[in-house]
């Protein structure tokens, strides 16, 4: 009975020893950062507990190449993906308590996605994985006039997929005909989209990485009478300009006519003179008889 007693608190005692030597690895769901920007993807051990003779290793898809490793107490570049080299360090300040965050640099867009923190004991392993959300910030959208009837908006270089949508001036949504998005080498989206004219006086395009319109978006307007304001318009101008023209032909004929009888009333007064200065007369003469 008392072998069996001292079988069991060996047992028990190794139970207890090897729970003592197990960890969880955490992380956060995800992180979000700026193109261009330095980011830390967090890895922490639970129970706190030292990493310092573990191996840590950090990948995205592929167990290996591997995004950074650590191991045997210091980093190993030997298998490190092409892409990440010279901008990834693993911060070891506080190792020795089980964090350790992977410090990337100069974030690109091909560099969003799933990363995993795979941490392995001598005896024990755990993995944790956090979503890498890298954001850029497109062109301004440009409107363009493609016909009488309709108009095209278009940005690029935006990450991720971004959304547009077409408003009046009024705020009220305006459905395209026509949305097309595109996704380059880099990994940046190019949009695209086409509507039909309406009679508002104000057409704006916002192009968007959030289906709120975050202040990352980019809109631009154009201000443009409707078709119809256009016409009359345009008749009005001609109205105008046939008024301007008979007023300023009228304007001519009269200031002709006054000229003709200005010269008239010179000719009848220059002549009334000439008669009162040299009228003619006849001489009679008389002889008295012898």
């Amino acid at each position: 009975m008392s072998n069996i007693l001292i079988t069991f608190l060996i047992l028990w005692l190794l139970y207890k020893e090897s729970l003592s030597f197990r960890f969880k690895v955490f992380s956060t769901d995800s992180v979000s950062v700026t193109l261009g920007s330095d980011v830390m993807l967090p890895c922490i051990l639970s129970p706190e507990m030292s990493g310092e003779n573990m191996e840590i290793r950090w990948f995205k898809i592929q167990y290996q190449p591997y995004v950074h490793l650590y191991e045997n107490r210091k980093d190993d570049y030997t298998a490190q993906k092409p892409e990440f080299t010279n901008r990834t360090e693993l911060l070891k300040e506080n190792i020795t308590r089980g964090v350790f965050p992977l410090l990337i640099r100069n974030v690109t867009a091909q560099d969003s996605g799933e990363y995993h923190c795979y941490v392995e004991s001598s005896n024990h392993h755990g993995r944790a994985k956090v979503q890498l959300n890298v954001n850029a910030v497109g062109s301004l959208p440009v409107i363009s006039l493609i016909t009488d009837h309709t108009m095209s908006c278009e940005s690029h270089d935006w990450h991720p997929k971004p959304y547009l949508t077409w408003t009046d001036n009024e705020r009220n949504k305006i459905i395209p005909s026509m949305v097309k998005v595109f996704k380059d080498e880099n990994s940046f989206y190019h949009i695209i989209s086409f509507i039909h004219l309406s009679n508002a006086s104000d057409i704006i395009c916002t192009v968007s990485i959030a289906l709120n319109h975050s202040k990352d978006s980019r809109q631009i307007i154009e201000r443009r009478l409707p078709v119809t304001a256009r016409n009359t318009y345009s008749h009005f101008l001609v109205i105008c300009a046939s008024i301007i023209l008979i007023f300023f032909v009228c304007i001519c004929l009269l200031l002709k006519c006054l000229g003709d009888l200005q010269n008239k009333h010179e000719d009848v007064l220059a002549a009334q003179a000439k008669l009162s200065n040299g009228k003619p007369h006849t001489e009679a003469s008389y002889n008295s008889p012898v």
